[in-house]
């Protein structure tokens, strides 16, 4: 049969999060002491939801590890989770990032553990054996770079600024080869087109499209990160507002980040991160370029499908995962269907879930979840839920 129970998620207080985006969902003051960056819905072990379920608080990665059977879809490949569901609340640029296929993560796992190098080592690269594909879905306005501009951008960029540094690279054989040469830079050079370009971009005062909005990029990344080389390799990146609504996917290989705003975001659960700079943590500028992808194009924007008034559902990388976006206003209640591994997360509002004989009150950053059979559930009251599933 099918179950619904309510889960308690934790939030990350990672440095580039918001004081007061998570805490106006909850209801509670602000700002808050510290920067909330992330909510986690799932059985990652490094911050699993709590279940409240057969009258017990136990954490989701000890369920599904006691019981997959229970909490997975029966056709599946391994006992993992098969995903990760966030809701992210941007208020600083956060590191430039590549994550590896499956074949460069299974490869680079077993090569560190024969290494000996330990899963928590703060140089290690590879913490597991997955990929992470990822997608995110803007609730605000979202801006993110993603892979690299294309030829006619990067010439204006280096013509209209007067780039030296820039004018040198150009023309590249392919992304990954443009990429490849701002990254290694020496030092010095490094420091000079840093300096070269704060200055340039501070400098314009035209109404080029491109160029104003990389002016206003250079001043938010060096104004956060001052002499950091990640702002060379932002740059070059494709710079992307996404409306409220509007979703892209970063597959394997391709350079992103995420730089302001409020969103949710449906990723595999994998913690394997290169890292390119607009960061203190570890950078492997080798194995960064190891596992580029030669394209590195800009993604394709996507809105949801229309499924029925106040439903609509994104597709996801794979079939058998899904995102549905449910708009639930007063006096017009919303029929819902779980099915599979589902979790259900609240951006705000105040709603009433009511299914397989149960009724759940949720509010903003609250969860709950579907496992087993498929639920019909109806939902009243007014609020914004994304529901994750997996098939």
């Amino acid at each position: 049969m099918g179950e619904l129970f309510k889960l308690k998620n934790q939030i990350q207080n990672y440095a580039w999060g918001s004081r007061t985006t998570l805490a106006q969902m909850r209801g509670v003051p602000v700002p808050t002491q510290d920067p909330e960056a992330e909510v986690w819905v799932g059985a990652h072990p490094s911050a699993p939801s709590i279940a409240l379920l057969d009258g017990q608080e136990q954490g989701l990665d000890q369920l599904v590890e006691q019981d997959p059977q229970r909490f997975l879809v029966a056709e599946r490949s391994n006992d993992a989770f098969p995903y990760l569901f966030k809701i992210l609340a941007i208020d600083a640029p956060l590191s430039i990032q590549v994550h590896p296929t499956d074949e460069q993560a299974e490869e680079g796992f077993a090569d560190e553990n024969a290494r000996g190098i330990a899963l928590d080592a703060p140089h290690r690269n590879y913490k597991d054996r997955f990929s992470k594909p990822e997608t995110v879905i803007a609730v605000s306005e979202v801006k993110i770079l993603t892979g690299v501009r294309d030829a006619h951008q990067l010439d204006a960029l280096a013509s209209g600024f007067n780039l030296e540094w820039l004018q040198a690279l150009l023309p590249a054989p392919t992304a990954k080869d443009l990429l490849t040469t701002i990254i290694q830079l020496d030092e010095d050079a490094t420091v000079r087109a840093v300096d070269e370009t704060v200055a340039a971009a501070a400098a314009y005062s035209g109404d080029e499209r491109v160029l104003v909005k990389a002016a206003e990029l250079v001043e938010m990344v060096a104004g956060k990160y001052p002499g950091d080389r990640g702002l060379l390799v932002a740059l070059v990146m494709n710079y992307i507002e996404l409306a409220p609504g509007e979703s892209a996917f970063t597959p394997d290989g391709q350079v992103h980040a995420y730089l302001d705003g409020t969103a949710i975001e449906l990723m595999n659960p994998s913690d394997n991160v290169m890292r390119a700079g607009l960061t203190p943590k570890h950078i492997d500028t080798d194995e960064l370029i190891k596992i580029l992808a030669v394209e590195q194009g800009s993604p394709e924007i996507q809105t949801p499908e229309r499924i029925t008034p106040g439903v609509a559902t994104y597709a996801m990388w794979d079939q058998r995962l899904s995102v549905t976006r449910v708009q639930v206003r007063e006096d017009a209640p919303i029929e819902f269907t779980f099915e599979g591994t589902s979790t259900l997360i609240s951006t705000g509002g105040q709603v009433t879930i009511t299914g397989a004989g149960q009724s759940f009150e949720i509010t903003g950053t609250e969860s709950v979840m579907h496992v087993g059979a498929p639920v019909t559930a109806t939902i009243t009251g007014t609020g914004d839920l994304y529901i994750a599933a997996h098939r």
